[in-house]
């Protein structure tokens, strides 16, 4: 019975993102329920026959009586259901029309990230130039990130932007004035942020390539303001690790769908895809995604070259291999300011103004080369090569198996993180520590 419901509703199911494995699971976790109800139908239908035997008027009552008895029971039992043995898979949907919060609550919520903002952002580097004075009021804000920032991860880290303070809208809330044609200069070149999701992954970083900084753009950029403020976003979270070789994402090589698993359509955990911003590739061979990308090279040296006073933001939620900034004398302050939230991005502009002084500090050391750090080879996808008759079985029993039977052996044990680093010898170089500069 299990199996032939599972049959049957698996096609009205699985569009939903519910796989035949996990209907099944379901089935046979509520089977008691199951059958009740089944019990209850066939009486339903026992007494519908039965009644054809009881006088004429009477017939009519005792059908309707057992066909509303029979609902009422199958209601109090998926009531049952779906707030008992289901109701952390149904408790978001049952809820989600109850839930009404007061303007106070949300304006509390709204407070407290921005409090979490100004308590969390990271400041880094500062040789002197934060925070700004009464002469640096105009800011030019390069990078395609600043217009399209990151406020949360993918997957449960994703967060709502719809009405989030934006990394421009809090320097304009700040008392700064940005350049509104650089910033229509990148909304121009691409709107939409690329997605990052379970199903597939877009890792494109659309950087106009330092072509598109043209003499007369760049002039522009000049006459507005002598302090330059550049971007940098990475984005990040559950469902997909972060590519260590790009190279062979914009390659199409990155995916080992047709070699590991048994139903390579179904296999999305590494379908990876990238655009390229120029004719060239953004990314040389081996370089991961929390490196710069070979145009974001170009554009930061053109910035740099310049410009005297640059300060770096970075969106990233993770860390990046920051040893570039060191090469250039004219970034004088690093922040770090991941995923904000709806309102944590509120108070970028008062650290840049010396309203908020940061107090946040890293959580990990930042190295110079993540390549070199003890974890790095335990990422990706490590297939058992011999269990494929297994895996044969399991895609022909359920149409949503993704293929692949793989592990991640953590052999790095306590060798991450501060406690390495302060004990170990100068392999994997820091670049930035807790300073609390």
């Amino acid at each position: 019975m299990i199996n032939f419901l599972s049959n049957l509703l698996s096609p009205i199911l699985e569009p939903m993102g519910v796989s035949q494995a996990d209907l099944t699971s379901y089935l046979t976790m509520l089977q008691g329920y199951v059958w009740a109800i089944i019990g209850i139908l066939a009486a339903v239908i026992v007494i519908m026959f039965a009644a054809h035997a009881a006088k004429k008027g009477n017939r009519h009552v005792i059908r309707w009586i057992a066909g509303l008895g029979g609902l009422a029971a199958i209601v109090g039992i998926v009531n049952a259901i779906c707030f008992g043995p289901m109701y952390n898979n149904v408790s978001g949907f049952l809820n989600a029309s109850k839930v009404e919060l007061s303007e106070e609550t949300v304006a509390q919520s709204r407070a407290t990230v921005e409090r979490v903002g100004e308590e969390g952002i990271v400041l880094v580097k500062n040789n002197g130039i934060l925070p700004l004075g009464e002469d640096s009021k105009k800011l030019n804000v390069f990078g395609w990130a600043s217009t399209n920032p990151l406020y949360g991860g993918t997957g449960s880290g994703s967060s709502d932007s719809s009405t989030a303070v934006s990394i421009l809208q809090s320097l304009k809330d700040a008392g700064f004035e940005t350049n509104d044609g650089l910033s229509g200069f990148y909304r121009e070149y691409r709107t939409d942020r690329p997605t990052i999701a379970m199903a597939s992954q877009d890792w494109t970083l659309p950087e106009p390539p330092v072509s598109c900084y043209n003499d007369d753009l760049m002039a522009a950029t000049h006459e507005f303001a002598d302090t330059a403020v550049i971007v940098i976003g990475r984005s990040g979270g559950e469902g997909a690790d972060l590519p260590v070789d790009m190279l062979s994402v914009i390659n199409g090589t990155y995916n080992p769908a047709q070699e590991v698993s048994a139903a390579p359509g179904n296999f999305n955990y590494m379908a990876a895809t990238y655009s390229n911003n120029g004719a060239y590739d953004d990314f040389e061979e081996g370089e991961s995604y929390l490196e710069l990308s070979v145009t974001e090279e170009n554009v930061i040296e053109k910035i740099c070259s310049e410009y005297d006073k640059v300060i770096v933001i970075i969106n990233a939620n993770n860390a990046m291999e920051l040893s570039w900034v060191d090469e250039y004398e004219q970034i004088g302050a690093v922040i770090l300011a991941p995923g904000s939230g709806i309102t944590g991005f509120a108070a970028l502009g008062k650290i840049l103004n010396g309203t908020v002084n940061p107090s946040g500090r890293t959580v990990d050391t930042y190295v110079k080369d993540l390549m070199s750090t003890p974890y790095i080879n335990n990422i990706g996808n490590m297939a058992y090569t011999n269990v494929d008759d297994l895996k044969q079985a399991i895609a022909a029993a359920d149409p949503a198996y993704e293929g692949n039977i793989a592990f991640a052996n953590y052999v790095e044990g306590i060798y991450v993180g501060y406690k390495y680093y302060e004990t170990a010898s100068d392999e994997g170089a820091i670049t930035y520590e807790d300073h609390g500069q």
